[in-house]
């Protein structure tokens, strides 16, 4: 028989309310061994399930240590089809320690990061990928990852990965009949065999093919910002954000490591980077944060290059246009407010240009809506379903490998029964991803990621 745990379900500090929660066979027992219902009725678990009783937490001396409300849910219909019981207390650091610590004291185990989703995933009332969707919803920045992490909970991943695993199992199954029941001579046509697995590959291809745009919506555009000193980079950054989080000053070199933040554009996340400014410099300090932030525009997914309108266009901006050549970029001439020292032909990438002066604030909206063109949001919610997870992504790409590999010899002419293997190995692929035959290690490396209490 599984323990019973508890864990405190939301997150620390002081609020108008808290819950610790209980999942396991003495969860009914505990709680009504330290709760004192206000009509001193115990908590029954067929008149009370689902419904919650105002009362008060007692210690072993009988002294009050919080007014409550308590939610008894009967197994097996709750989240981890166990029984569970919720204790709504005041969200007072103090009350929630001594409820939590009174549970451990009438034999609760404290729950690992992540037991309760665990254990909804071992009692099969979710699989693996719905699991991770749970963590995907909570760790959400935007409107699009928020309902992609949804639609993997409700099982939308898992219907694509069983109908690819179904055409796998229908050529499989031919496969297997072919080497087994067959006469030399008489086998199954290839074609019928192939026929299948053509299928199930392609649908690999398709789900395959959305991992770059679902690692946008769940981990944010990584945008970074180049250009050399006192253009206004840090200022765009503040503009951004509503707040002065970088330092800004007309002294050259201010910025000197990388700056990392997050804000919210509509359906996406901007991950962005304020980098130093790009020039030359005998400063050891500052030449690590230019070596860095030229690192940076290669592994970006979107860079804002500016330049200051009001100087002249010098080797220096030479350098940052030549390194956001063929880069997904946007140009920034910035300072507007101020008379215009070269002209912007100068340009002659064929990126978007747009004008701005952080004083004034202008240029900023258009900015903004040049990047949701760029990352168009009405393409990302016509998708249905998106790779967000690395581990899907190789598991896919492993699957598709050995699948692609049997077909080929296949069609070469080798026999059959040689390509089981493969084909057997890319199914187990598959199955990994919702979770059939996971090993303990896996498990453990998807649950420690989520926080104690979920």
């Amino acid at each position: 028989m599984a323990s019973t745990i508890a864990a405190i379900s939301t997150p620390a500090g002081t609020g108008g309310i808290s819950i610790v929660r209980m999942s396991g066979d003495k969860s009914l027992e505990i709680i009504n061994k330290i709760f004192r219902p206000i009509n001193n009725r115990p908590v029954d678990p067929d008149k009370d399930n689902r419904y919650l009783r105002y009362g008060n937490i007692v210690n072993k001396d009988g002294d009050v240590i919080d007014e409550v409300m308590v939610a008894f849910m009967k197994g097996p219909g709750t989240y981890t089809r166990e029984d569970v019981c919720e204790i709504n207390c005041h969200g007072s650091f103090i009350s929630v320690r001594e409820i939590l610590n009174l549970l451990l004291d009438e034999g609760c185990e404290l729950a690992e990061p992540g037991e309760f989703t665990k254990r909804a995933f071992l009692n099969g009332r979710i699989d693996l990928s719905q699991a991770e969707a749970v963590l995907d919803i909570i760790n959400s920045t935007n409107k699009l990852s928020a309902s992609q992490g949804i639609s993997h909970l409700q099982g939308s991943l898992s219907k694509k990965i069983e109908d690819i695993r179904n055409d796998l199992k229908e050529g499989l199954a031919r496969l297997e009949y072919s080497i087994n029941f067959t006469e030399d001579g008489e086998d199954l046509p290839v074609s019928d065999i192939e026929a299948y697995l053509i299928k199930a590959k392609d649908k690999i291809d398709e789900l395959s093919s959305t991992s770059n745009k679902g690692k946008l919506v769940k981990d944010g555009i990584n945008t970074t910002i180049i250009g050399k000193p006192n253009v206004g980079k840090s200022s765009l950054m503040n503009v951004l954000l509503d707040e002065n989080r970088a330092i800004v000053t007309d002294i050259p070199g201010t910025t000197r490591d990388l700056i990392t933040e997050y804000i919210s554009l509509g359906d996406f996340t901007l991950k962005i980077n304020d980098t130093a400014g790009i020039r030359d410099t005998d400063d050891l300090v500052e030449k690590i944060g230019v070596d860095k932030s030229i690192d940076l525009v290669d592994k970006s997914d979107l860079i804002l290059a500016i330049f200051d309108l009001s100087r002249d266009f010098d080797e220096e901006d030479q350098k940052i246009l030549d390194l956001i050549k063929d880069k997904n970029a946007i140009i920034i001439l910035n300072k507007t407010d101020l008379d215009p020292v070269f002209d912007e032909k100068v340009f002659d990438l064929n990126l978007p240009i747009i004008r701005t002066s952080m004083t004034d604030l202008l240029g900023i909206k258009e900015l903004e809506d040049t990047i949701r063109d760029i990352f168009d949001t009405k393409d990302l919610n016509r998708e249905s379903v998106l790779i967000t997870n690395t581990r899907h992504e190789r598991l896919l790409a492993s699957a598709r490998e050995k699948l692609a590999s049997s077909l080929h010899d296949m069609q070469m002419g080798v026999p059959i029964d040689a390509c089981e293997v493969d084909l057997s190995s890319a199914y187990e692929d598959l199955g990994l991803i919702i979770g059939e035959s996971v090993s303990g290690e896996i498990m453990d490396k998807v649950f420690k990621e989520f926080c104690v209490g979920k």
